[in-house]
């Protein structure tokens, strides 16, 4: 705490430094001045928390001293000490808030009570400033948080738009007349090369610098507001609700801000118009769809408006899935790297090569790999993510690079055979189709191996024929329909592959041995 006393007598000075018990109070410094004037210079320098002041001095009186310091500081404490009883100058201390005034020649304890008044009212009221400061401080680390969470819900609708209006104009600058939003998804996932990789995966702290950047961008005419979604993945969105029409100009501008603030830019999704409130959920699902809906091999344009299709089911973009599948399947189970990173490289040509590839149709060709690849290696912890660029753009090249190192690293760690594997999706295939026609040929084919092979494996790794495995599963199901249905021999026989019910009951007989209707019979018993 520092201290200015302030008259123009050199005595009255020397007085007040005497009798006053500055160490009780840690008292840094003392400053004097001889005038009103001096008194400013040393206020604008050094801030003293505590002013004593004589009334008649030359240059710039005590009174005019008082209304500068009640102007310029409101929070010192100021202690009046003069020679007149008048009320003319008793008056500024009481209008200016002087804690005392006190009559010379002074009184040592009426000096030392009013100073150790004004310094606890000092510190008491720094104590009370303090804590504010902090309780501000702490609401505004919250106010994001608490604006995330209303505005999610908002656009979610699990909140009223109308008990949030009224601050959302005060907080945020909605017009009061706005009844016209759009909405806009930004994608997080697209820049993790630059973005997620400098906050170290962290999706909340770099969505709330995200939203920080954008909101910079709509501060000057308060367009809208960027705020995390806590619906899903946490995506970024921006409500706009002024300028809507020149929607793409403003997230131009933010992807440009996050370019020169990152050195990368960002994909986002836009609706088109709603109507405010009762189309913001629309506008949320429809910004959405546009982000999920993009084309990845797109390499100009960030900003993905939603278009509206006669059919909203996900566009056609690949009529041989299931071929490609089919061959990484068995690349897996051949046991061969070289094989399966041969079928990656065919993969990759070929989504290069398509007109569109949406992130949601990616996503899906990746959940059906990554299916295979689980089979595979069940213990292993399998993930596949799309690829992007350092500019946070889809690459195929990455997304190539970034699957044959995941065939690397299981085919390392494998200790199957390529043999008991193809015993194992042998097993798998014959549990999902036992109701099917069933021929040792055609399993074969499926699995592009001899007959012979066929057999001879399944029997190396089993211990069992391949016939009598499918024979035991297809009475185990039928004894499954026997016990919990009430359905008919015929209907229980086609069920698990039979076209013939005599076939059926003598096949049954020979392994359960008993008959199918006896099974039943002997069951509804116990």
């Amino acid at each position: 705490m520092k201290v200015l006393i302030v008259d123009d007598e050199k005595h009255v000075r020397e007085a007040i430094r005497y009798f006053v018990p500055w160490d009780s109070y840690n008292i840094s410094a003392i400053y004097e001045a001889t005038n009103g004037q001096e008194a400013t210079l040393v206020m604008r320098e050094h801030q003293p928390a505590i002013v004593f002041t004589d009334m008649r001095m030359p240059l710039m009186d005590g009174a005019e001293l008082l209304e500068w310091l009640h102007r310029h500081y409101p929070n010192t404490k100021t202690i009046v000490i003069s020679g007149y009883q008048d009320f003319n100058y008793v008056k500024p201390a009481i209008v200016y808030g002087g804690t005392d005034y006190l009559l010379k020649p002074l009184n040592s304890k009426q000096l030392i009570a009013s100073a150790e008044h004004a310094f606890r009212l000092w510190m008491e009221e720094e104590a009370e400033r303090k804590r504010r400061q902090r309780q501000n401080m702490q609401l505004n680390a919250l106010r994001p948080l608490y604006w995330d969470k209303m505005l999610s819900d908002l656009v979610g609708g699990q909140a009223s738009f109308h008990e949030l209006k009224l601050p959302l104009c005060e907080e945020l600058g909605m017009p009061i007349g706005a009844h016209d939003c759009r909405i806009a998804v930004i994608s997080l996932q697209g820049a993790d090369c630059r973005l997620l990789q400098r906050f170290h995966g962290d999706v909340a702290l770099t969505a709330f610098v995200l939203a920080n950047v954008c909101n910079e961008v709509m501060a000057a005419d308060q367009s809208g507001y960027a705020f995390r979604s806590w619906q899903g993945g946490g995506e970024l969105v921006v409500l706009l609700w002024s300028a809507v029409m020149q929607a793409e100009t403003v997230l131009n501008r933010m992807n440009e801000a996050i370019r020169q603030a990152f050195g990368v830019q960002v994909d986002i999704g836009l609706s088109p118009l709603n109507p405010l409130p009762e189309g913001l959920q629309h506008a949320f699902k429809q910004a959405g769809q546009a982000l999920e809906e993009r084309n990845l091999l797109q390499r100009e344009g960030r900003i993905h408006p939603f278009r509206e299709r006669a059919d909203r089911s996900r566009p056609v973009e690949d009529y041989a899935l299931e071929e490609r599948l089919d061959k990484l399947r068995i690349a897996v189970l051949s046991g061969d790297l070289g094989r399966m990173e041969r079928v990656v490289e065919e993969w990759a040509g070929h989504l290069a090569g398509l007109p569109l590839l949406t992130e949601s149709g990616l996503l899906q060709q990746q959940a059906e790999i990554l299916t295979v690849l689980k089979r595979w290696r069940p213990e292993e912890e399998i993930s596949l993510e799309p690829c992007y660029d350092a500019e946070g753009l889809f690459s195929v090249e990455n997304w190539q690079g970034g699957l044959k190192s995941l065939l690397r690293r299981l085919f390392k760690g494998n200790s199957q055979t390529p043999d008991s594997r193809l015993v194992q999706e042998i097993r798998e295939y014959l549990n999902q189709n036992y109701a099917q026609e069933m021929t040792l040929q055609h399993i074969a084919e499926r699995f592009f191996i001899s007959r012979e092979n066929v057999s001879r494996k399944f029997k190396q790794i089993t211990g069992e024929n391949l016939s009598d495995y499918l024979t035991s599963l297809r009475v185990d199901k039928a004894k499954t329909l026997l016990q919990n249905t009430n359905l008919r021999l015929s209907q229980i026989a086609e069920l698990v592959g039979y076209e013939d019910e005599k076939y059926f009951s003598r096949v049954f007989k020979k392994t359960a041995g008993v008959s199918p209707r006896e099974y039943r019979k002997h069951e509804e018993e116990t």
